[in-house]
Parts: structure tokens; C-alpha cells; sequence
């Protein structure tokens, strides 16, 4: 979906803090492997999380890779489907906080105004359309949902799926992964697909 200059532009504007659905089977924390497939990224789903949890991403493209072993969730939920290749961001970028509650302590108009104008961009840039579909990392409940729908979603009209955040440990890897999977019809044997991973 991207030649070489546009990847190259993404990976300039974005790579430091977004990242996209492909591991590599047997090191998953390296990310290297999103430059050599560019040819299967694409924004027909957009991943949406609220922010930073731990410090700065340490390779381009490292976001959703390495850190919380939680993440292991998207990435068994995401790598042999539909899903693989699909963007994935965080609403308020470089901001570091691993509670969601406390995120509005350290937000101002200013500072949501130009994370929701580089999502603007961030989008444009992507080029999605009216097809692709937000998945977001929370009930509609949640901080997240509650960010997105209030300031991010705006006058965008694509599908939204709402789904319990990955780090959330009170369901299993198994339900997380499979009721992902149910709300977009998908149909995976869930243990084939961890097995890959091991």
C-alpha cells in the first residue's frame, strides 16, 4: 500500500512512537521485521491505545513490540489474519503515564489540540478512508474510548470496534484474543496460532 518514499516518510514522522501488527515469530520484540514486509501494511484497521505506559521506544517502529509482556495479546490476536499489517498508535503520543486515570492530570486544551491535529495528519498521511475501521484498546466506558470519542473522532465516520484494553488481566489470553475475533469475524484456532510464537 506504501511505496518506498511514503514508507520512509512514516517511519520519519511516526516511527517513535507508533508501529505496526507484524512480529516476527522468533523474536518478537524486534521490529525490524515491519520494514521488510512493507509491502503487507495497510490501514484498513487503525489500533488505537491511549498512550505511553514505560519510557521512549528504542528502535523505529518499537511501540506494541517490547515492554508490558501483555502486548504478547495483540500480537497473537493480530499476526495470522486480516489484522497482520494493520497501524497501530497511541491518541497522546510521548506521554508517559502507565494509569489512564491519571492521564488528565497532564492534559491542557493546548496539549489535546496538537496530538488531535497530528492524528488528523497521522491518518492523512496513513491514508485511510471511510472503510477502515478504528479498532480501540477499551470498552466504550474506559479513559480511552472516552479521549477518542470526545476529542479524535470527530467527523470521522468509519466503524468502531470497542474491545477491554490488552493489559487489563481479568480475562484470559485466550478470551481476550478469540472475542477480539468474534467481533470481526475471524475464524482462528486460537492454541495454532500461539504455538507460532513459541
Amino acid at each position: 500500500m506504501y511505496n518506498n518514499e511514503e514508507y520512509n516518510i512514516l517511519a520519519s514522522k511516526y516511527g517513535s512512537f507508533a508501529s505496526w501488527a507484524i512480529w516476527d515469530y522468533k523474536n518478537q520484540s524486534d521490529a525490524s521485521i515491519i520494514g521488510e514486509n512493507r509491502g503487507s501494511l495497510h490501514s484498513k484497521f487503525v489500533l488505537l491505545a491511549l498512550n505511553f505506559s514505560q519510557g521512549l521506544i528504542k528502535q523505529t517502529w518499537g511501540n506494541f513490540h517490547y515492554g508490558p509482556s501483555n502486548v504478547r495479546k495483540i500480537k497473537f490476536a493480530c499476526d495470522d489474519n486480516k489484522l497482520r499489517g494493520s497501524y497501530m498508535t497511541d491518541l497522546f503520543k510521548n506521554m508517559v503515564e502507565k494509569n489512564s486515570a491519571k492521564v488528565k492530570n497532564l492534559l491542557d486544551e493546548d496539549l489535546i489540540k496538537r496530538n488531535v491535529d497530528l492524528f488528523n495528519q497521522e491518518m492523512q498521511d496513513i491514508k485511510i478512508d471511510n472503510d477502515s475501521t478504528f479498532v480501540v484498546w477499551g470498552v466504550p466506558s474506559s479513559e480511552l474510548a472516552l479521549y477518542f470519542n470526545k476529542y479524535f473522532k470527530q467527523d470521522y465516520k468509519n466503524p468502531i470496534i470497542y474491545h477491554t484494553h490488552y493489559s487489563y488481566y481479568g480475562i484470559s489470553d485466550r478470551e481476550w484474543v478469540t472475542s477480539l475475533w468474534g467481533k470481526l469475524n475471524i475464524h482462528q484456532d486460537y492454541e495454532v496460532t500461539v504455538e507460532k510464537f513459541r
